[in-house]
């Protein structure tokens, strides 16, 4: 059993590489179970080789075809998902995929979206990352734990330190940095 069962993740999280890289850790660490569409995945793609031109192209498809095969049991069909007319069709396949799979959580740091998801009443609570990385660290501070210290491990300049790995995950998500920090000092 997860720490926080199911939850729809919006592209918005998965393009910047230290918070993608912190919630796929926070998946195999067990702390919550993702669901993304289709589409989430395209988007993710489609936005780093837009916003990132100076970077290898090669090496962001790669980027994207590591994430394809870490989500690849967690990606949600929307074709035939009844989504209400309020949720803008932009974002639709983002909670189709909610919806899909019963997700109790749909995160994303669209505010727009996050209203929209909330006034529909679909049983799909939205939270922006922050919120949900202090969720993943309430229901389990060792996995969270646990989880940044994978991160550390994994860097390939080292050495890293917890407070620069804790800086890097406080930009977004600085209330679970915070409290990890707190926590890594006492």
């Amino acid at each position: 059993m997860t720490a926080v069962g199911v939850a729809a993740l919006d592209a918005n999280l998965l393009v910047p590489i230290v918070a993608c890289d912190f919630l796929l850790t926070a998946f195999d660490h067990g702390l919550f179970e993702p669901v993304v569409s289709p589409a989430v995945l395209d988007e993710v793609e489609r936005t780093l080789l837009e916003d990132f031109p100076h970077i290898d192209p090669d090496g962001l498809r790669r980027r994207v075809g590591h994430l394809r095969l870490a989500l690849a049991d967690h990606v949600v069909d929307t074709i035939g998902v009844d989504v209400p007319e309020e949720i803008n069709p932009k974002d639709r396949h983002v909670v189709g995929a909610a919806l899909a799979a019963e997700a109790a959580l749909l995160v994303t740091e669209d505010a727009a979206l996050r209203r929209e998801v909330g006034a529909a009443r679909i049983g799909v609570e939205p939270v922006g990352g922050d919120a949900f990385a202090a969720r993943l660290w309430a229901a389990s501070p060792a996995g969270v734990d646990e989880t940044i210290r994978s991160l550390i491990a994994k860097r390939r300049r080292r050495p890293v330190s917890e407070a620069q790995t804790a800086a890097q995950l406080a930009a977004h998500f600085p209330a679970m940095s915070a409290a990890w920090l707190v926590r890594t000092k006492g």
